[in-house]
Formats: C-alpha cells, structure tokens, sequence
C-alpha cells in the first residue's frame, strides 16, 4: 500500500516496521530498558504548532489508524478487546494489538492518530489552524519531520477507535470509557532531517492529489 503512494522507504522503516519489530522484543523479553525507550521515540514525536496560544511544542503518543473500509472491522475487535482486557496482561493485550493496529493491509500510511489529553496549547493552536508539524527524534542521529493538515474529531468511529486503543492499555478498571477528543494527522510534506548526508531537512515526500 504505502509504496503505491511513494512513500520513502527510509521512513516507512523507521515509523512502522521498527515499531513492529520493537513491540515483539519487548513480547518475548528480549529488550533492554534502554531499547525499549529508544523505541518509544517512534511513538512519541514533539507536536508543533502555531496559533492563539502561540508557538508551541508538545509529546503526545501517535499511532496508525486504519484506512475507512477497515474502520468497522477494526472498532469491533477492540471493543472485544477492551472488555477483555482486565487480568490477561501486558503480553496478551500486545499480541492482539500487533494484529489489529498493525495488519499493513488495514493502515492508512498517510496519517497517525492521537489524543488530546491536556486541552491547552495544541488543543488552542490546532482548532485554530488545523495545522501541526510531527517531529521525530531517535538518538543519536534519526530525525523526521513531517508537516501535517490536522483533522479534530469529537465522536464517530475515529474519535472510538483512538479513545479504545487508549484505553487497552491505560483504563483502570471501573473507570468509564474515554472520551477525549482525537486528532489525525494527515501527512502533507515529511522531511529527513537525521544526521546524515542524505538528511538534514530535506524534502522527501510531498502529497498528491491522488494520496
């Protein structure tokens, strides 16, 4: 899927295969806590923005969602999940993850979705401009920076899909589902600007009108 839409494969390693690949070290107990934090860096860009609340950056946790035909399939397994989920354990809860949330036939390779947990700045910027910048950092010298139009859902089936995928992993029990706003951000320009000869932002992918 992603090549069809010439998506650089440098990236695609980094934002996705390597997640994968983390995620099952961390499975079979293979990982180091120093890798396991490395990995998180895939998952955890600085978001960028602009607008009322002023310039702005902010670590919010990203992840793919899937692509609309997919969307209905896929909220009725983490909702089976979810209720699942109390006392079967991280390596459980993990293994259907990597399955939902990671199935390259399902994804949509040109956005990642989030929560908006903490309601100030992003939160200001984003209803404002619909407008973010994602950047990636993983020592010592990787680094994307994708520039992004932002959508901000308040129900519907993304809103439920980014809420179950939260709380799979972070609901106490008892507690009711979440409800937090959701965002999706969908890829505009992504620049390298790793360390690297072939880095230091330059423009290596830029949306079509076909993408």
């Amino acid at each position: 899927m992603w090549k069809s839409l010439g998506l650089p494969e440098g990236f695609i390693k980094y934002i996705f295969y390597e997640r994968v690949d983390a995620i099952r070290s961390m499975i079979s107990g293979k990982s180091t806590d120093k890798e396991i934090y490395l990995a998180f860096t895939r998952t955890s860009p600085v978001v960028i923005t602009y607008g009322p609340a002023g310039l702005s950056g902010s670590v919010k946790m990203v992840g793919f969602i899937p692509r609309k035909e997919y969307l209905g399939e896929s909220l009725n397994e983490l909702r089976s999940i979810r209720e699942r989920s109390t006392g079967r354990g991280f390596r459980g809860i993990i293994n259907d993850f990597l399955r939902i949330a990671y199935d390259e036939e399902r994804i949509d390779f040109t956005a990642l979705g989030g929560l908006e947990l903490a309601m100030k700045h992003s939160w200001i910027n984003i209803r404002e401009t619909h407008k973010a910048t994602l950047l990636f950092f993983t020592p010592p010298i990787t680094s994307y920076e994708v520039r992004c139009s932002v959508e901000i859902h308040e129900d519907g089936p993304v809103w439920e899909y980014l809420n179950l995928m939260h709380d799979v992993f972070h609901r106490v029990p008892g507690e009711p589902p979440g409800k937090h706003p959701a965002y999706v951000f969908r890829f505009e320009e992504i620049y390298d600007n790793s360390a690297t000869r072939k880095g230091f932002g330059r423009l290596i992918w830029r949306r079509s009108e076909t993408a």
